[in-house]
């Protein structure tokens, strides 16, 4: 794609009226908002298979939830939290709860996986219990490199629902003054910022990676240094396009802006997954990307 990236204006700053700080949609609701959105945007994409994989994923991420929900599965107690977050993914990963929803996953995907495809579910249901805590506790350590990037996916799925599920029993961290580039919750990175429509009409959350929280931040600073004096926003085809990269001139990195109001049916991780030709420009423009998409994990540490 040859098209060169269309620059905008910073955008005003939202109402201040009341707002929750910190949201933890509905996971069932949340995977299959993704898994459908995931199937609009793969028609006709360069990456319409991948994107199609993700979606039958994050279906299979809504089922295994639904499952462990009905058995009422723990995942975290209260004295393996760490202080600084709400739920420890490190810890989480150890315990290796989330294997069994590793299983469920596979039990729904390789019926009909394709024959590209069908080999690494099939290496997934082949390895060790073992191997499977040691990959899980990788990708809790950010140690992509790690972790073979076929099966990264696939485990940070079910390793993420796990995660997701704890961060819902929890109680809130109490709201600081100060906006986090990382998730209060879980202290990992987001996805991208999603711009809300209805009652929150014109807010920004940004999307964790992991846990599926989102947590408010004012529109208009960088998400990463909190600078507001030198914003760029780039996107293709038009300064209206529903998603953008908001890059920094201070600190050289950038997140995608994903709005809700251009496109109602916008999700945070499926939109960002289809637009990765966008953080090739951002990145040839010398803006590194401070967040990571779970179906795009890259090959080293953040």
């Amino acid at each position: 794609m040859n098209e060169v990236p269309v620059r905008r204006s910073v955008p005003s700053e939202e109402s201040t009226r009341h707002f929750d700080p910190i949201l933890r949609p509905e996971l069932h609701e949340l995977y299959t908002a993704r898994a459908a959105r995931l199937r609009e945007l793969a028609a006709g994409h360069e990456l319409e298979a991948y994107l199609l994989l993700a979606a039958d994923v994050a279906q299979a991420q809504a089922q295994a939830q639904a499952q462990a929900q009905a058995q009422a599965q723990a995942t975290v107690s209260p004295e393996s939290r760490s202080n600084a977050v709400a739920v420890d993914p490190v810890e989480i990963a150890r315990q290796g709860t989330w294997v069994t929803h590793l299983d469920t996953m596979l039990d729904q995907l390789i019926p009909g996986a394709s024959p590209a495809i069908t080999p690494h579910l099939d290496a997934l249901r082949a390895m060790s219990t073992q191997a499977r805590l040691d990959a899980g506790l990788a990708l809790a350590q950010h140690q992509f490199h790690s972790v073979s990037q076929a099966l990264a996916p696939f485990l940070w799925a079910a390793f993420s629902l796990d995660v997701a599920l704890a961060a819902r029993t929890v109680p809130l961290p109490v709201a600081s003054s100060e906006e986090s580039p990382s998730c209060p919750v879980c202290g990992s990175a987001p996805v991208a910022s999603l711009i809300y429509k209805g009652t929150r009409q014109g807010l920004r959350y940004l999307h964790c990676s992991l846990c599926e929280s989102q947590w408010h931040m004012v529109r208009a600073k960088c998400t990463n240094c909190a600078d507001a004096g030198d914003l760029d926003y780039l996107s293709f085809d038009s300064t209206e396009a529903v998603v953008r990269a908001e890059s920094c001139g201070h600190c050289h990195s950038y997140l995608k802006v994903i709005s809700q109001e251009r496109e109602p049916n916008a999700e945070s991780v499926a939109d960002d997954l289809a637009t990765l030709v966008l953080d090739d420009a951002a990145s040839a423009e010398g803006y590194g990307r401070t967040g990571l998409n779970p179906f795009a994990l890259p090959d080293q540490a953040l």
